[in-house]
């Protein structure tokens, strides 16, 4: 069993789900990454904000890490899969599972879609995979993370 730590940045709901800083085999090294994005974003009032588009800033809720015992090998990348939930006017993410290959990952994904088609759930919701290299900082920044569907491609990757 390995210990897989995200560092999530904590986004309103109505400005867009969470962003995956970086999934960390290493809790050493996702702490570091935690305190640089806080340390690269906060602004005189100790406030952490992002550049959402153009001349608008939104407010970070939090920046923590999460986390997940999981029974994988420790790998290169990690594939990260997600439900997103919509309701009044906003996206939530919660993280689902976490795998060190795309085919596992992708059943996971067909599984959770099968029991929402079959539930009654009164929201939208719907599933995706991100694929994260391990111990690195997420090529995507937050703003191009927000300005995405967040639906994924053809094959389910964000």
């Amino acid at each position: 069993m390995n210990t897989i730590h995200l560092c999530v940045v904590g986004i309103s709901g109505y400005e867009g789900p969470d962003f995956i800083l970086g999934a960390f085999d290493n809790e050493d090294i996702a702490e570091k990454a935690k305190t640089t994005f806080i340390r690269d974003n906060q602004n005189e009032d100790n406030q952490v904000k992002i550049l959402a588009e153009k001349d608008r800033w939104i407010e970070v809720k939090e920046v923590k890490l999460d986390s997940f015992s999981c029974d994988i090998p420790l790998s290169d990348f990690y594939y990260i899969v997600s439900r997103f939930s919509e309701g009044f006017g906003q996206i939530y993410r919660d993280i689902e599972a976490i795998f060190d290959n795309y085919e596992n990952a992708l059943v996971k994904l067909e599984q959770l879609e099968k029991e929402h088609d079959e539930s009654d759930s009164s929201f939208p919701e719907y599933f995706a995979i991100e694929k994260l290299q391990a111990n690195q900082i997420n090529a995507k920044t937050v703003t191009q993370w927000l300005a995405d569907d967040f639906f994924g491609d053809d094959n389910r990757l964000l």
